[in-house]
C-alpha cells in the first residue's frame, strides 16, 4: 500500500524530504548536498562543509552532474550499439536515440548524492553501499540510468550514489595550486570529494537506517580504480569496511605529480601546458584560470586530447604511491575485497583508444607490425606474450582487443586479488561472462556489461531477458551478502542459490564465472595474467625511484 506522507530525514545540515518508491517499500532522497559548491574561489580546492539550511529541503530531483569531456562516452555508446549483433537499421536507430537523449545539466556545483533505503528506523543498522561511478575520470554521474534502480536497496541495504568532480575540475594539478596548498600538492580534488562523501555517510547515514560501522565502497572502471585509490589513501582510512572493485582501470595509477613516467608528462607539466594553450603564462596564472568560465575551459578540453586529460595523480599525500605498489607492499586497507573483470573488456574500449596498450596511446602506431613500445615493455617476455596473443605482432584486431582488455583490466584485477590475499585479507575474484543474446554479436561480455546486473536496471535499449533477470538477482545477492557480512557466501545454500564462491588463494587461483550458469573454477587466464603482471612488477620497482617532492 502506497504511503501518503513523504519521508523526511534530519541530516547534520538540515531536514530533507524525499519520496516513496516501489509502493512505499523504498525511500529515495535525490540531489542531497554533501559538500559546499566548489565554485568561484573554491574551484580546485578541497571540498568544504555544506552551509546549513532551515526548514525542509526537497530531495526529489538529481543534482547537476560534473562537467564532462563527453567525446569518449559518445564513442563508447556507438561501439555498444554496433557490437550487439543487431541489424544496421536498429544499430543506427539506437545510436540516434542515444545522441538525442536529453543531456543532464552540467555544473561545477555538482557535489550531490542519492540515498535509497528500505528502512529509516534509527535502530535498523542496515549495511551501507556507496557507489562510485565510472567514466575514465572524465565523464559520468551517480544518477545515470544504469544505476537508477532500487533493486539493491530491496535486498536490505542502504545505497548511496555520488557525484564527484571529474577531469579538469577534479584533477587539475597546476604548480600554483601546489604553492597554495598546506601539503604542497595539487590535483586529486575529485578523490577528496569521494572522501568527503564518505565522511557525510559516517555522520548522517544512521538517520536513513544505515550502519556507519558497516560501509562498503563499490565502483566500476574509473569507479573501481577509485575504490583501490581509497584503499590506499591514508585520508580514507576508517571510513569504509569492505570494498568491491569492478573492472578497475589503470588510467590514473601511474601518473605522478612531478615526474614523467611512461608516456605521461608530470601532472604539473600537463596542467601548465593546458594553461599556456589558453594563453595564460607568466606569474599569477591561477587567478586568471579561476576567472575563466567552465564552458571556456572545457572547449579546450574537448578539442585537445592529450592536454585535456586530467587524472588522479600520485602526489605523496592523497595517493602516497601507486595503488599497484601499495598492494604489492601490503600497505592497502585491511578490509575484505571482492574484485573482478569481464571476459571481453577490450571490445568497446579499443575503438575509443585506437591503441592496443593504453600506456602508449599517444604514440604513432605502425600499420602491420607490433608497436615498438610494446616490444620494449615486455622484453624477454615478448615471445611468451605473442604466444598468448597470436597476431599481436601483425596488428590483428582480435589479438589487440584481447590484449588491451587483459592488460588494462583483467590482469590488474588479478594483481590486486593476488596481493590482497597474500597479505592475509579475505578476497574473492570473479569473471563476468554473459554476452548479448543476438546472433552475430561482437561485443561479448563487454566493459560495463555487468552494471545492469549488479544494479538491477533494465535499460529500454538493452532489456534483460528472463535468464538475465535470474543472473541479476543472484549477483545482487552476492554483492549484498558481501556488504552485510564481508563474505559473498553469507546466505549460500538457504534455497540452493547462489553457488558457493571460493575465496581467492594465490597457490590455487580460482574465480567465480558469472553467466547464465554460474560456476567456480580455476582462473583460466592465470598464465597470461602472470606475463602481463611481470611487467607491472618491473614498473612498480621503477616507480620507487621517482621523485615525489
Amino acid at each position: 500500500m502506497a504511503r501518503r506522507d513523504a519521508p523526511v530525514v534530519d541530516t547534520a545540515a538540515g531536514a530533507i524530504r524525499g519520496a516513496w518508491k516501489d509502493g512505499g517499500a523504498i525511500a529515495v532522497f535525490r540531489g542531497v548536498p554533501y559538500a559546499a559548491p566548489p565554485t568561484g574561489d573554491r574551484r580546485w580546492r578541497r571540498p568544504e562543509d555544506v552551509e546549513p539550511w532551515s526548514g525542509e529541503r526537497a530531495a526529489v530531483k538529481d543534482g547537476p552532474q560534473a562537467f564532462q569531456r563527453a567525446t569518449s562516452i559518445e564513442d563508447f555508446m556507438e561501439a555498444l550499439a554496433n557490437g550487439q549483433g543487431w541489424s544496421r537499421a536498429r544499430a543506427k536507430m539506437v545510436n540516434q536515440i542515444a545522441l538525442r537523449m536529453p543531456k543532464p545539466k552540467e555544473s561545477e556545483d555538482c557535489l550531490y548524492l542519492t540515498v535509497r533505503t528500505p528502512d529509516m528506523g534509527s535502530g535498523a543498522k542496515l549495511p551501507v553501499m556507496v557507489w562510485i561511478h565510472g567514466g575514465d575520470h572524465q565523464d559520468g554521474s551517480g544518477s545515470e540510468v544504469f544505476y537508477a534502480s532500487n533493486a539493491l536497496a530491496s535486498h536490505g541495504v542502504v545505497t548511496v550514489s555520488i557525484n564527484y568532480r571529474l577531469g579538469l575540475m577534479g584533477y587539475f594539478a597546476h604548480p600554483e595550486l601546489a604553492a597554495e596548498s598546506e601539503q604542497g600538492v595539487a590535483g586529486n580534488y575529485g578523490t577528496h570529494d569521494q572522501i568527503a562523501a564518505l565522511r557525510w555517510v559516517r555522520d548522517n547515514i544512521e538517520a536513513f537506517g544505515g550502519d556507519p560501522g558497516n560501509v562498503t565502497i563499490f565502483g566500476e572502471s574509473a569507479g573501481g580504480e577509485s575504490v583501490v585509490h581509497l584503499m590506499t589513501s591514508p585520508l580514507a582510512r576508517g571510513l569504509f569496511h569492505r570494498a568491491v572493485a569492478q573492472s578497475p582501470a589503470n588510467g590514473g595509477q601511474m601518473i605522478h605529480l612531478r615526474s614523467a613516467f611512461l608516456d605521461r608528462d608530470s601532472a604539473e607539466k600537463t596542467s601548465s601546458d593546458f594553461a599556456a594553450a589558453l594563453g595564460i603564462t607568466g606569474p599569477n596564472q591561477l587567478d586568471r584560470l579561476r576567472g575563466r568560465s567552465a564552458d571556456e575551459l572545457y572547449a579546450l578540453v574537448r578539442t585537445a586530447q592529450r592536454l585535456g586529460d586530467h587524472y588522479p595523480v600520485i602526489d605523496g599525500h592523497v595517493l602516497p604511491e601507486s595503488p599497484l605498489a601499495a598492494f604489492a607492499g601490503s600497505r592497502q586497507a585491511d578490509v575484505p575485497l571482492m574484485i573482478g573483470s569481464n571476459t571481453d573488456e577490450g571490445t568497446l574500449i579499443r575503438p575509443m583508444f585506437g591503441a592496443p596498450m593504453v600506456d602508449f596511446r599517444y604514440r604513432p602506431l605502425p600499420e602491420t607490425s607490433l608497436q615498438d613500445e610494446i616490444a620494449g615493455a615486455f622484453g624477454d617476455d615478448l615471445e611468451s606474450l605473442l604466444g598468448h596473443y597470436p597476431g599481436l605482432d601483425r596488428r590483428d584486431v582480435q589479438a589487440e582487443t584481447d590484449f588491451l582488455g587483459d592488460h588494462m583490466f583483467g590482469a590488474k584485477a588479478y594483481w590486486y586479488a593476488r596481493h590482497h590475499a597474500a597479505a592475509g585479507h579475505p578476497t574473492w575474484l570473479y569473471q563476468f561472462a554473459r554476452t548479448p543474446p543476438h546472433e552475430g554479436q561482437t561485443a561479448g561480455a563487454y566493459h560495463a556489461a555487468e552494471l545492469a546486473f549488479v544494479h538491477g536496471s533494465s535499460v529500454p535499449i538493452l532489456p534483460l531477458t528472463a535468464e538475465d533477470k535470474i543472473l541479476a538477482a543472484e549477483m545482487q545477492a552476492y554483492w549484498t551478502n558481501f556488504a552485510a557480512a564481508g563474505d559473498p557466501n553469507h546466505t549460500v545454500g538457504s534455497d540452493g542459490r547462489p553457488v558457493a564462491w571460493p575465496a581467492f588463494d594465490g597457490s590455487d587461483p580460482r574465480w567465480l564465472r558469472l553467466d547464465h550458469t554460474i560456476m567456480a573454477g580455476p582462473v583460466d587466464r592465470a598464465e597470461r595474467y602472470e606475463v602481463l603482471n611481470a611487467r607491472t612488477s618491473r614498473l612498480v620497482t621503477e616507480m620507487a625511484t621517482l621523485n615525489l617532492a
